[in-house]
This record gives C-alpha cells, structure tokens and sequence, in this order.
C-alpha cells in the first residue's frame, strides 16, 4: 500500500542541550514531509530570561543556575563552531533544520493572527508540539486537518505540566515514559494516540533521563506519523481527573530530590 505524505509542522524551543537530540533522530527520516519548524523562545510567557532564571536560582541554587548557564553558553558556542567545521553534532534545532534544507518560522506567540496566517498557507496536515512552552488556543488547535499532537515525557495523565523527569525522580518513581496525545486547550490533556514507558536507573540523572525520554519520543513521534499517514490512529482516554499535575519546583523539591541521591547532570 502507498502511503500518502503528510506536510507536517513541528514547534520547539530552541533549547541547545536536549533538544537536538530528538530533532537530530526525526528531521532526516521526515525530511520529505516537514513543511517547516516554527522556534520559540525557550522563555515562558509573561516571564523573561531575568525572571525564568531567578526562579531556576530560587529552587536549584545559584551555583546550579552557573552551571547551567555555563553550560547554555557552551552548546550555543559549539553550535556556531560546527555551522562552518562540518565535523561532530549541530546543537540548536534552528541549524538542524537549515542543515537539511526544513524553514524555520520564528513565532513570537504561536497564537497571533499574522503568524497563523503564515502557517495556514502551508496547509500543514498535521502539527507536532515538542516542549512548546506556549498554550495552543483553539484557532490553531483547529488549522491542520488531523489535528495537533503533543510530546509528553511521562506517562499522562500522571505527573501532567512542567519538568516531568523532575518530578518523577524527585518522587522515587522506578520509571516514567513518553505519551503522544492530541492537543486540547490546556494543559496535556487530549486523547492519548502513543506511549511507551521508559525505566529509571539508579544512576539516573536529571539530564540523563530527559535525553533517554527524547529518544524515545523521536521512535514514538515516527511511529504517530506512520499511524496517521495510514489512516490507522486510535486514541484512548485522558482523564485528567485520575492523574496528577506539577509546575516549577520550588526549593523543598530539590531538596527531596538530592535526598534521594538524583543530581541535575
């Protein structure tokens, strides 16, 4: 059987450290089919990179927030290397993109009537939100014709909202997964379409286990698309009311966390 392609478009923050992991997995096989990449700010709405990183500071510590910015300075250097050394791994979801040929939109707000009439010229079929840290509003939930789906690290729809490879190590969980659900508005609710679960070692950290679920979320993200492409999607149940949500830890969190022996990296 010929499957007909989709046009796909996909929405992520540019994120230099994770990110590139699912996107170096996924734009090479979908290559034919994305229609673009729309970059967000990694920023949260009504908050700034003063605001965000003052409450990183508030719960992790200000040595960790050095670290990690450290670290962000690191990969946006390297990223930038490798645009003209063609040796090693690009680091922004921005150069993957460009390195095979995908456009990359730039929304400020994925909801602005300009931007969604840029991307309803693109007649994408179907839209795929990777950690998009912007909530979805019904005219663009509505655009493309099988819908918007979103990439959960967890298993919804438990440990539902912010930072879910924290809290399930923060709370001892022995594992944790990777759903694929419709988008709906608010906050990951929507049928679930795909999950797999995903073991914790004992070793496990905080960014070791966000790279692990985005691996698997790069498998499970192809295998929704190949459902799609098929005609053969079938959803279960989401019910919010039977699982759990969590926002940004606050400093008792990380302390529950480190005493249970977990680390940041």
């Amino acid at each position: 059987m010929n499957e007909q392609k989709l046009r796909i478009v996909l929405f992520a923050p540019e994120e230099p450290s994770v990110m590139p992991v699912f996107f170096d997995h996924v734009v090479p096989r979908l290559r034919d089919e994305i229609a673009a990449i729309g970059v967000v700010s990694p920023i949260y709405k009504k908050s700034s990179w003063t605001g965000q990183a003052k409450k990183f500071a508030a719960a992790f510590g200000w040595r960790e927030m050095a670290v990690e910015a450290a670290h962000y300075g690191y990969y946006r250097g390297a990223d930038i290397v490798r645009r003209t050394v063609p040796v090693g791994r690009f680091h922004s979801v921005k150069s993957i993109a460009r390195a095979h040929g995908v456009p990359v939109l730039n929304p400020g707000d994925v909801n602005d009537a300009e931007f969604l009439a840029e991307l309803r010229a693109l007649s994408p079929d179907l839209v795929i939100s990777v950690s998009c840290p912007q909530i979805f509003k019904n005219e663009l939930l509505e655009l493309p014709r099988l819908g918007c789906i979103n990439i959960h690290s967890a298993l919804l729809p438990h440990y539902r909202g912010v930072l879910p490879t924290f809290w399930v190590l923060a709370k001892g969980e022995p594992e944790t997964g990777v759903t694929v659900h419709y988008m709906s508005p608010g906050i990951d609710g929507g049928e679930i379409v795909l999950q797999q679960r995903v073991p914790i070692s004992d070793t496990e950290t905080l960014r070791s286990l966000m790279r692990k679920c985005k691996l698997t979320a790069a498998d499970l993200t192809l295998e929704a698309v190949s459902r799609f492409r098929e005609g053969s999607v079938s959803a279960l149940a989401n019910p919010a009311e039977e699982g759990s949500y969590f926002s940004f830890p606050k400093r008792a969190d990380v302390l529950e966390f480190r005493a249970l022996g977990r680390a940041l990296r």
